[in-house]
């Protein structure tokens, strides 16, 4: 994972020191960018939360509705992911501004839980703003709220059990059925992402990167889902003809066109093509040049060449008859994806190639699959692998990516820390649950700064709730009924309040971060006394 910062059960969270660090980094990540000026500064905070909150609540959840959104150069984006959503919306306000880098820092940090601590930081303030109204101090509500994120902290790190191997793939399946993917769906993207996953982890220890290590390809067709350890690539060979698999490759990568400019042949242009003996002699000549550098990549051992630039016709049909694969006009970022999968580098003009230089895979297959070809370059001993999805349109193709990339986070992230919480609402519940009694000790105004931070816990299962269909009254008189008897029920897909059926767990390290980073950002926002325009 690219971020640095430590998870649930660490050294750094053992003690409320390690919490106060977390928070201070998390602080650092998503301070406001100076302070802005306009009368009526509480209601425009607070109108901004209430849009804020209502915009991505209705997407919570995998029953959550998708938004379509059109960006100033006119890209259509239908999706639920609120990390895009906060991202591509054209709003000048320091409020959005401030939850757009509290997206941002969720996604580093974890990529993953980027609604939730959106919508908690909203509601943070939504609440903050009444108490404010009613005449509390904004300095007291941010000492109350300071007070609340220790008590949920320390609650929230009692209520974390270690995950079974189980445990881990119904995580899994539920950051990815969270994409509003089907159930079948979502078993699939578990089962490739616990593969792609250990296959990383067992080749470097957790210490990898998912941006780099893991490429996702998306194609129309299909529906179809497909894991490599190695690299896939939608190319086609350079002829037909040439040979479509080998076992064991010898691999070259070169980043030039290996082909013959005329300039070549005639540097000084004192030349004219005024004879057809002329022309026959410069085609002659220029057969020689290609055949030297086909026999030059000919000699090198090598079984199958990725070319940057383009290729010759004279050298393909060299290169066929000598049983070397070839591609051609390849992106750079591929090819230097496969260099460090193949563990060799791009060769220039002037480089002299020697076996030594070229790159070795365990299998290259050409394959077409829905209309396409595509190359299956495997390297199971080097640390990267590809996900290939076909769906029938671009918006399946669009849910499916977003379901991998939160159950890849979930997964590394697990991998590190297998600390998981209930899901469903069911921890958001009772962290809400214990802040009220907890404030029941708080005297003054304090008091009710506490209470406000439970009802903004309190909101994420309400919002489930809510997207599922139920009756907003009914859940949660259920959700207290069965919390007083001692039951850890959640909002379920079924419509119901239930701690029956298929578990639901979430991530403890990206519910800490959620509620570390909303809260952080509702305290930045709570000490803007004023908005000063930009002139």
């Amino acid at each position: 994972m690219a971020s640095e910062l430590k998870t649930p059960g660490s050294t750094s969270l053992e003690s409320r020191d390690g919490m106060a660090k977390l928070a201070r980094t998390i602080k650092d990540k998503i301070l406001i960018d100076g302070p802005v000026k306009e009368e009526g500064l509480i209601d425009q905070l607070e109108r901004t939360a209430i849009e804020i909150d209502e915009l991505l609540g209705s997407s919570l959840g995998p029953k959550g509705m998708n938004k379509i959104i059109v960006n100033p150069v006119g890209d259509i984006f239908v999706t639920s992911d609120g990390k895009t959503i906060l991202k591509e919306m054209d709003v000048l306000h320091p409020l959005v501004t401030s939850l757009k880098k509290l997206a941002e820092s969720m996604d580093k940090a974890c990529g993953d839980g980027t609604k939730t601590a959106v919508i908690f930081a909203s509601n943070l303030i939504k609440n903050a703003v009444k108490l404010i109204r009613a005449g509390v101090h904004p300095t007291i509500v941010i000492e109350g709220y300071e007070l609340a994120m220790q008590k949920a902290y320390e609650m929230l790190q009692y209520s974390i059990k270690q995950a079974s191997e189980e445990d881990v793939r119904t995580t899994i399946m539920c950051s990815a059925t969270g994409k509003g993917i089907e159930r079948k769906q979502a078993e699939a993207v578990t089962e490739i992402v616990l593969k792609v996953i250990n296959h990383l982890n067992e080749k470097q220890a957790g210490r990898f990167d998912l941006n780099r290590n893991i490429k996702v390809l998306k194609k129309k067709g299909g529906p179809e889902m497909v894991a490599l350890e190695g690299l896939i690539m939608d190319e086609n060979p350079a002829r037909v003809d040439m040979p479509d698999e080998f076992e064991k490759p010898a691999v070259l990568i070169t980043n030039y066109d290996l082909k013959i400019k005329s300039g070549y042949l005639n540097p000084q242009h004192n030349l004219k093509m005024d004879s057809v003996q002329t022309a026959l002699l410069f085609e002659e000549r220029k057969k020689q040049m290609c055949g030297e550098i086909a026999r030059k990549i000919i000699d090198s051992g090598a079984n199958v060449l990725f070319s940057e630039g383009d290729i010759d016709p004279y050298i393909e049909t060299l290169l066929r008859d000598s049983n070397i694969l070839a591609f051609k006009k390849l992106k750079m970022k591929d090819l230097e994806k496969l260099a460090e999968a193949t563990g060799t580098t791009l060769m220039s003009q002037q480089d002299e190639i020697r076996p030594c230089d070229l790159g070795k895979a365990d299998s290259i297959k050409v394959e077409k699959k829905n209309g396409e070809n595509f190359v299956f370059i495997a390297v199971k001993e080097k640390a990267i692998a590809t996900i290939l999805i076909w769906e029938p349109v671009k918006y399946g193709l669009d849910k499916v990516e977003e379901a991998i990339d939160d159950a890849l986070n979930n997964a590394a992230f697990l991998l590190k820390n297998k600390g998981i919480v209930n899901g469903g609402g069911a921890i958001e519940f009772e962290l809400a649950h214990m802040v009220r009694l907890f404030a029941a000790t708080q005297n003054g105004k304090k008091q009710l700064a506490v209470q406000a931070y439970a009802e903004a816990l309190e909101r994420i299962p309400t919002v489930l709730a809510r997207n599922m269909g139920m009756n907003l009254v009914d859940a949660m008189v259920q959700m207290r009924n069965s919390y007083a008897r001692g039951v850890e029920a959640r909002i379920d897909l079924s419509r119901k309040v239930t701690d029956k059926g298929q578990r639901v767990y979430d991530s403890a390290a990206v519910k800490t971060l959620a509620i570390i980073a909303g809260t952080e950002t509702a305290r930045n926002v709570l000490r803007i006394d004023e908005i000063v325009p930009k002139k």
